[in-house]
C-alpha cells in the first residue's frame, strides 16, 4: 500500500478539483504526450520552453507539454496533491527531499533499467556526468531521478570598483575576503555612512553552509541523525558571515543587494550562477566571477532539481519520457541549457563544447566558478533536513544577523529544532 503524508492527503481533492495528470497516453497526433511539470519562470522558463519545443520538433513520435508552476512550494503541493488523487505528471521536477518521499509511497518509477536498456547510458556515458550528480539520485544501489537545473555558488566581483582600490583579483580565501570588504567599503560624501559597500546579501543558508564546508564543518552527523552545524566549525563560520555582512556589507531583503551591485553601489556579491541570466545587460562595469573563497578547505554546495518519472504513468510514457531525459543530459543540450541559463553542465564533456567555449570568453571567471563542481557538495536528502533547512536560514542565519542572537544561541536553537524534525521523521518510519 502506498504511505502518504497527511499534508498530501489533506490536497489530494484540490488535485481532483484542478484536473492533474491521467488521461490518454496518445495525443490526437498520435505522438506520446508526456506531461511535464517545473518551477521554471522569467528568462529560464523561456529558456527551456525552447529546448522542449525543439526537442518535440525532432521526435515526432513524442510531445512534451511542460506546464510552470511558478514556485517550488507550489510545484510541491500540486506533485503531492496529484500523487494523492493517483494522477501525477509523466515527469516532474523534484528535489531530493520530495524524490524520498515519492520512493516511500511507490510514486517514483526506477530508472536502471532504462539507463541499462538498449536506449540507455554507457557506462562512458554514465561516468563523464559531474562527479556525485548520479550519485546523488541514487538510492539503495537504485536510480530514482536525474540532475536537471543545477547551479554553483559565485563570487561576482566589480573589477571597476576593485582596480580603484589597487585590487586586480578576486579574494582567494576568508583573510581577504574580509580585508578586500573592508577596503572597499567607502564613505564618499563624508557623512559618516558608506555610500559604497565592499559586499552584500540576502538572508542565506546557502552562505552559510558553504562557509560551514569550507571550515571543515557538517550539516548533519556522519548518520544523518543529529545537526552537526553548531559545533565550533559552524560558530565561527556564522560570526565571519556576520562580521562581514555587518560590518563591511548590508543585509536586504529579496534581489535588493543584487540590484546595488549591478549600479555600481557595491564592490562584490555572493550568487548562484543562474543570476547571470538576471543581470545580463543591466550593469555597465567591467564584470567578472571567481570561485568561493576557501578557509580550511575548498567547499561549495550544489543547489538545483532533478527529475523524476511517475510510476502511475503507462509504460510509453515512461518510455518517451526517459527519451526526453536523455536527450536532456546529452553534452550538446545541457551545454546549451547552461550557456543560456547559468545552470551548470551535468556532463564534463559539455564543458568543452562551442556553446560553454562561447560563454567563458564572454564572462570571465566562469570556468573557474564551474570548476567547483569537481569538489562538490550535497546537501542531505531527508524530508526532515527539507523542512530543517528553513529553520537553519530563519532561526540560525537570520537571528544572528538581524542580531537578535548570538551566532552559538542562533545555531542551538536552529540545532534542537532540526533534532525535532529528524527525530519525528525516524519515528514515522517504524
Amino acid at each position: 500500500m502506498k504511505r502518504f503524508t497527511m499534508f498530501a492527503v489533506a490536497l489530494a481533492l484540490a488535485a481532483v478539483l484542478f484536473g492533474c495528470g491521467g488521461g490518454d497516453d496518445a495525443g490526437t497526433d498520435g505522438a506520446t504526450v508526456v506531461s511535464f511539470w517545473h518551477a521554471m519562470g522569467g528568462p529560464l522558463g523561456d529558456r527551456l520552453e525552447e529546448l522542449v519545443l525543439e526537442f518535440n520538433e525532432t521526435h515526432a513520435d513524442i510531445r512534451v507539454e511542460s506546464v510552470s508552476m511558478g514556485r517550488y512550494q507550489a510545484l510541491s503541493q500540486k506533485i503531492m496533491a496529484a500523487v494523492a488523487a493517483g494522477e501525477p505528471p509523466v515527469l516532474a521536477q523534484a528535489y531530493e527531499a520530495w524524490t524520498g518521499e515519492l520512493i516511500e509511497n511507490g510514486s517514483a518509477e526506477p530508472l536502471n533499467d532504462y539507463i541499462e536498456g538498449p536506449n540507455g547510458l554507457s557506462q562512458e556515458e554514465l561516468a563523464d556526468f559531474v562527479p556525485g550528480m548520479v550519485e546523488n539520485n541514487t538510492w539503495d544501489g537504485t536510480v530514482y531521478s536525474f540532475p536537471f537545473n543545477k547551479s554553483v555558488r559565485a563570487l561576482y566581483w566589480n573589477r571597476d570598483l576593485f582596480g580603484e582600490e589597487g585590487l586586480d583579483r578576486a579574494p582567494r580565501n576568508w583573510d581577504e575576503y574580509m580585508d578586500y570588504a573592508r577596503r572597499l567599503t567607502k564613505d564618499q560624501d563624508g557623512d559618516g555612512e558608506p555610500d559604497q559597500w565592499g559586499t552584500a546579501g540576502q538572508i542565506s543558508a546557502w552562505m552559510f553552509e558553504n562557509l560551514l564546508i569550507q571550515n571543515g564543518g557538517r550539516i548533519l552527523t556522519p548518520d544523518g541523525t543529529r545537526a552537526a552545524f553548531n559545533g565550533p566549525q559552524g560558530v565561527e563560520a556564522l560570526r565571519f558571515m556576520v562580521k562581514l555582512l555587518t560590518d563591511y556589507g548590508k543585509v536586504t531583503s529579496g534581489y535588493e543587494y543584487q540590484n546595488d551591485f549591478q549600479a555600481g553601489k557595491v564592490a562584490m556579491i555572493e550568487g548562484s550562477t543562474v543570476s547571470l541570466s538576471f543581470m545580463e545587460g543591466k550593469y555597465t562595469f567591467d564584470l567578472a566571477l571567481a570561485p568561493l573563497p576557501e578557509k580550511e578547505r575548498e567547499g561549495c554546495f550544489v543547489a538545483g532539481t532533478n527529475v523524476v518519472i511517475f510510476s502511475e504513468a503507462t509504460d510509453a510514457e515512461k518510455r518517451a519520457a526517459w527519451e526526453f531525459i536523455k536527450w536532456f543530459v546529452s553534452p550538446e543540450i545541457t551545454a546549451r541549457w547552461a550557456a543560456g541559463t547559468g545552470y551548470a553542465p551535468v556532463r564534463m564533456s559539455a564543458m568543452q563544447s562551442d556553446a560553454m567555449l562561447r560563454r567563458f570568453e564572454e564572462i570571465d571567471g566562469l570556468r573557474e566558478v564551474y570548476g567547483q563542481l569537481e569538489f562538490a557538495s550535497y546537501e542531505p536528502r531527508s524530508g526532515a533536513w527539507y523542512a530543517g533547512r528553513k529553520y537553519l536560514e530563519e532561526t540560525a542565519v537570520e537571528s544572528a544577523l538581524r542580531e537578535q542572537a548570538s551566532p552559538e544561541e542562533a545555531l542551538e536553537m536552529a540545532a534542537r529544532a532540526v533534532n525535532a524534525e529528524l527525530e519525528s521523521e525516524r519515528r514515522s518510519k517504524y
